[in-house]
This record gives structure tokens, C-alpha cells and sequence, in this order.
């Protein structure tokens, strides 16, 4: 049996297993601490604990113990599911869901972890499910700061299978208080997006004076497109509601999901999960992994991504001219440049225009395409992509070494 391809230089765990959502994301003096869905018995997806790798330079990567697991007769005893670092603590904080059984309902537990974020106490569980509005699922903690007040907002989905973002005052961090919707799927402008009946993973950040809303949607189980909101925060009785504007695809491919956003060095930095069934062991040791580090920006009121400069220069050397002609790529471990004239990719299942100016990052079954100034495309397939370059087009490419 033929091995499946693998990554070499995007983030995955170093001895197999699964991989999903990131999760913590933060930056210590300077090292960069990402965390992530995973469970290490295999390549599927199964009693999640978080796993954890650390960077100075975003390109490559400490590998650490698991962070945490599931704690038998606890509130996360049949997983440990995605959430957020909280700053401004005494100790390290970080705030995610705590699943019990196959129901699914969650609690948001904290847990409080040493100063080199290595490892971590016991779960605290500072809220549940509300029994109010009509809430039927919560997951996936998100805290944030405004009018000088601590607040979390967490995914959900309402009995009338309305996508809904729910909202928690923090002001006691021990006890958090639930505060109602913040946002919902009624609003008008989610008309133009994909069905949803539950939003996942919400990341609220500050963007050119805007704010910016990232949802993952799901619909009746299958995960979906990541659509980036822009919009304001509005004040009613004290309590800050999203009163969303614009909305567009965060990532035009097939497998993007569940991205976190941190600024945690003032500039906003996403890593998302690039998506990977269940695996069979005898195949390949592990399923999953991060995408590239990518800064965020507001482009015309559009959120456009591109690859984290120091990231990127520290992953690629030299450059050389690509020839004219189909180019394979299977198999490679490199960024191609297209300087001028545009390019094509070629796949069995269509094709995709290269424009000017893009950035194409391969890595084994992976493909990241960065056109400048536009929404990125994430697709993982193990069936073989090839790069047309055309007489009239200037290509450059760059090997890049794993981490």
C-alpha cells in the first residue's frame, strides 16, 4: 500500500495523531505559543485533549507535551474542545469548552497554567448552556475587551436552527454572567452567506476602527465556509450588541475551517485548521494540520489575508526561474512567485486561475494560493495538482526545507 502524501513544513503534530482547531493562540516575551485540537492515540477525531508548539519566528516549531486531556469525571471528560488564551491574568488563563458526553452540551472551563505556559491545573468551570433564548448548543470560547469591560462571546444555535453568537459578561472571571445574543443569523446581511444552524469558533477583533467578526458554519453537522463580518458594536443597557455591515469568504478553497485570531502583538495574525478526514493508520500516521501564519487586513471593506512576512522569509531561500510549461506538483515542498502574466492550476477536478502577483505556498497534499491584496484558497487533496505556465508569464520558486 502506497503511503499518503505528507506535509513537511506546515504545523502538525510530531508524533501522529489527530489534529483540529487551533486554539490558544498567544505570544510570551518573544515566543509565539499556538495550541490545538488533538488526539494522539490516531489519526481521528476522539477524546480531545490540546496539544501545544511554540515558535520565535512563526516558521518553526517547538513541540511540547500535551497541554491537557480530558479529566475523568470532570466537566471536559469526554473532551477538552476549542477556546482562547485570556490575558491580563495573574497566571496564564486559557478559557474553552468542556464536553461531558455525546449530547454535546458544553461548559466554558478555565484552566490556569505556568508561566511557561508548559503545564496546567485542574478545570474551572465559570459558565453553561444558558436555558434562555432558545439556546440549544454553546462552544468554543472568545473573550475580548470593550468600553473598558471584559466580555466573551461564544458560538451557538437556536431551537429554531437560527445561527447565533451568544454573549457573557467576564467582569468576575470565576463567574461569568450570560448576557443574550450578541448576533444572530437573522440579521440580513448572513442572507448571502452559506446555510448555517450553528456558528462555531467566533473570533472578534479590532481592525481600522471596525470590527471584525470571523464565524465557522456549520450546517446539520457538515462544517462549512469562514466568512469574515465587518461591522460596529453597539450599547444598549450596558450590554454591547454586533450590528453587522459587510460580510465576506475568508478563504475561498475546500478546506479551511475553524480559524483563531490573536493580537497579541498588535497586529492581527490568523492560523486556521486545514481540513483532514479520519485517516487509516496503515496509511499515514496523522490527519491535519495548521495553515501558514497569515496577517489580516481591511481592503475596501473587504478582510484579505497574506502570509506573515517574517514567516515567510524565514522558510524560503533562494529563487529560481520557473520554465514555461505543466510543471507537477506532487510531491513538492515549495513557494512559487508570479511575478507577472498570471499562471493556471491544474487539478482533476477544474481548474484555478493564478493571478499576477500571487503567491503559491505547496507542501506535499497541500496547496495555499495568496493572490496580492485578495482572499486566500486553501485545498488538501491527494490527487496530483500541476502549475501551466505560460510563455508570456515570469515564475519564480522557492524550495522550502520542513520545520
Amino acid at each position: 500500500m502506497t503511503a499518503a502524501a505528507r506535509t513537511a513544513y506546515h504545523l502538525r503534530p510530531s508524533t501522529g495523531g489527530w489534529l483540529n482547531d487551533p486554539n490558544g493562540m498567544t505570544k510570551v516575551g518573544d515566543t509565539w505559543h499556538v495550541f490545538y485540537q488533538h488526539f494522539a492515540g490516531g489519526p481521528w477525531h476522539e477524546a480531545i485533549s490540546w496539544g501545544h508548539a511554540s515558535s520565535r519566528d512563526l516558521a518553526t516549531w517547538q513541540h511540547h507535551p500535551i497541554a491537557f486531556s480530558p479529566t475523568p469525571g470532570g466537566p471536559d471528560s469526554f473532551g477538552c474542545w476549542s477556546g482562547c488564551f485570556v490575558p491580563g491574568g495573574e497566571r496564564p488563563t486559557v478559557a474553552y469548552s468542556g464536553v461531558t458526553d455525546t449530547s454535546l452540551r458544553s461548559t466554558v472551563c478555565l484552566r490556569r497554567g505556568s508561566e511557561d505556559l508548559v503545564t496546567w491545573g485542574e478545570p474551572i468551570v465559570v459558565a453553561e448552556t444558558p436555558d434562555a433564548d432558545d439556546v440549544t448548543v454553546m462552544r468554543d470560547p472568545f473573550v475580548f475587551e470593550a468600553d473598558g469591560r471584559q466580555w466573551a462571546v461564544l458560538g451557538g444555535g437556536l431551537r429554531d436552527g437560527v445561527p447565533a453568537v451568544l454573549l457573557f459578561n467576564r467582569d468576575d472571571e470565576s463567574a461569568w454572567t450570560y448576557e443574550g445574543l450578541f448576533v444572530t443569523g437573522a440579521e440580513p446581511v448572513f442572507a448571502t452567506a452559506e446555510a448555517a444552524d450553528i456558528w462555531e469558533c467566533p473570533q472578534l477583533v479590532r481592525m481600522d476602527g471596525r470590527w471584525v467578526l470571523i464565524l465557522s458554519l456549520q450546517y446539520r453537522t457538515v462544517l462549512g465556509a469562514v466568512v469574515a463580518v465587518v461591522g460596529d458594536i453597539e450599547f444598549a443597557d450596558g450590554r454591547p450588541r454586533f450590528v453587522p455591515e459587510r460580510l465576506n469568504v475568508l478563504d475561498d478553497g475546500g478546506d479551511f475551517y475553524a480559524p483563531q485570531v490573536t493580537i497579541a502583538d498588535g497586529s492581527p495574525l490568523l492560523l486556521g485548521w486545514i481540513r483532514q478526514a479520519d485517516q487509516d493508520p496503515a496509511e499515514t500516521d496523522h490527519a491535519g494540520c495548521l495553515t501558514l501564519p497569515r496577517r489580516l487586513a481591511l481592503r475596501d471593506g473587504v478582510v484579505v489575508s497574506a502570509v506573515d512576512p517574517g514567516a515567510a522569509a524565514r522558510l524560503t531561500g533562494e529563487s529560481r526561474p520557473v520554465a514555461p510549461g505543466l510543471v507537477s506538483l506532487s510531491g513538492r515542498h515549495a513557494r512559487f512567485t508570479v511575478d507577472d502574466g498570471g499562471a493556471r492550476l491544474r487539478h482533476a477536478s477544474g481548474q484555478v486561475v493564478v493571478p499576477a502577483g500571487a503567491e503559491l505556498w505547496v507542501d506535499g497534499p497541500v496547496l495555499e494560493l495568496y493572490p496580492r491584496d485578495g482572499v486566500p484558497s486553501t485545498w488538501r487533496t491527494e490527487s496530483p495538482w500541476a502549475l501551466e505556465v505560460p510563455a508570456t508569464a515570469r515564475v519564480r520558486v522557492s524550495e522550502v526545507a520542513a520545520s
